[in-house]
């Protein structure tokens, strides 16, 4: 009972004071919706990000080539040399081939079910009846599209013997068919002229796929590059025509069900290094889908936490000023104090009354914070197309916090209430 009528007399204290008890709450209020906001637009981000990953195929093994470190020790004809550091000039012997890519699947039967591997031709853009829409020409194997989940929305895939020889076929985004034209099935049949730096390319669209990073808000990204440009894809073979290239930078592997896509990742690596031991610029790297995923998810997470912390700085300028407007409050009721310690009230009783109060104090304007920070994270996360995420630990943790603050920074005031001489007190004018 004791403890309700703490909590009727903290509510009758805030109820007579409205303007500074809401001026109190204002740095806890801010403090708040500023981690809720950001803790909230970075789940979004974060859930966006790895639905838009998994998308392409979370059992998928990435293989691609990177510089290798400067310790590492390259032997040549019985000799060891140190690997060569900076950023290497790559030429066409030094790229992974296809005998290379041949053998590994020939290594590995039971394990890989499709190979993607892409050519990157350039961007350019599309004009059609003063329309424009900005796309990169790509040349795709026929695995790419299992690899990445691609889904049709009109028209057909390319196929087999389409690929083989190479026909200039294209299979547009959803992003770039609305621009261009009225409908997908419009767009089905249409030839389009591709203007890029040093040439015009004629494609002939034959389907539209989902453009997954339109619908989701978030850029497709790939080990190469990022670019917000719509991809065309055509025959990979068609591309190698354009660009005149041999070998290949990296390639995607599908793996079949039941297959540890982590695993893989480490036979994948090692059957590569046999390939590149000699070579002083280059290794061949393999990580899975899943686990490049766990990776940008760990650092989002590590991002969004670091900038909460600063946001919550204004925590503890809250709870400043709850200390101060606690020791206004007692300073105001000092006779109070005195009347009922003369009256028998012991030091504890003081003590928890006020340290309710200030309690009390921190969680309304916990409460009110958490609805202003949800209500900005939803918001900024529609700005950003992306599905609200908000955080149930980082709401309990943002209300346990503010009583937290409250206990602190109001114990101080609480306690100096408490060891008031009554004699002193009633004599308070």
């Amino acid at each position: 009972m004791l403890f309700l009528e703490n909590i009727r007399l903290a509510l009758s204290s805030l109820k007579a004071n409205k303007m500074r008890s809401l001026l109190t709450m204002l740095g806890i209020i801010i403090g708040i919706a500023s981690v809720i906001a950001i803790m909230t637009v970075g789940n979004s981000l974060t859930a966006s990000m790895n639905d838009s990953m998994l998308s392409m195929g979370a059992n998928n093994v990435d293989v691609y080539l990177m510089t290798k470190d400067t310790e590492d020790e390259v032997t040549e004809e019985g000799h060891t040399f140190k690997a060569d550091s900076g950023n290497p000039s790559i030429e066409d012997e030094d790229l992974i081939s296809k005998e290379m890519i041949d053998n590994y699947v020939e290594t590995y039967p039971e394990e890989i079910m499709a190979i993607s591997v892409s050519e990157q031709v350039g961007g350019g853009s599309i004009s059609i009846d003063k329309k424009t829409a900005s796309v990169t020409l790509q040349g795709e194997s026929a695995g790419y599209f299992a690899a990445n989940n691609v889904k049709l929305l009109a028209g057909r895939a390319f196929t087999a013997q389409e690929m083989e020889d190479g026909r200039m076929l294209g299979i547009i985004s959803s992003k770039a068919s609305d621009k261009l034209f009225e409908s997908y099935e419009d767009a089905v049949g249409q030839t389009v002229s591709v203007s890029m730096d040093s040439k015009d390319v004629s494609v002939t669209v034959i389907g539209v796929y989902e453009d997954t990073s339109a619908a989701t808000g978030v850029i497709s990204i790939s080990f190469d590059f990022m670019n917000s440009a719509s991809v065309l894809h055509i025959p990979f073979k068609a591309a190698r025509a354009l660009t005149h290239s041999e070998g290949y930078s990296h390639f995607s592997v599908v793996t079949k069900p039941g297959v540890n896509p982590d695993d893989f990742a480490a036979k994948t690596k090692s059957f590569f290094k046999s390939y590149y031991k000699h070579n002083r610029k280059l290794d061949v790297d393999a990580m899975s889908m899943a686990s490049l995923v766990e990776t940008m998810s760990g650092m989002l997470d590590k991002i969004t936490t670091a900038i909460s912390v600063i946001a919550g700085i204004a925590l503890l300028v809250g709870g400043i000023g709850v200390m101060n407007i606690m020791l206004v409050s007692i300073t105001e009721r000092t006779r109070e104090i005195g009347t009922r310690k003369a009256l028998g009230a012991p030091n504890s009783s003081i003590r928890t009354q006020f340290i309710v109060e200030a309690v009390i104090i921190c969680l309304i304007g916990g409460m009110i914070g958490v609805s202003l920070g949800l209500g900005l994270g939803g918001l900024a996360a529609k700005l950003m197309q992306t599905p609200a995420s908000p955080s149930l630990k980082s709401i309990l943790g943002s209300l346990f916090f503010s009583m937290g603050i409250g206990i602190f920074f109001g114990y101080y005031p609480a306690n100096k209430a408490a060891k008031m001489d009554p004699i002193e007190a009633l004599r308070y004018e």
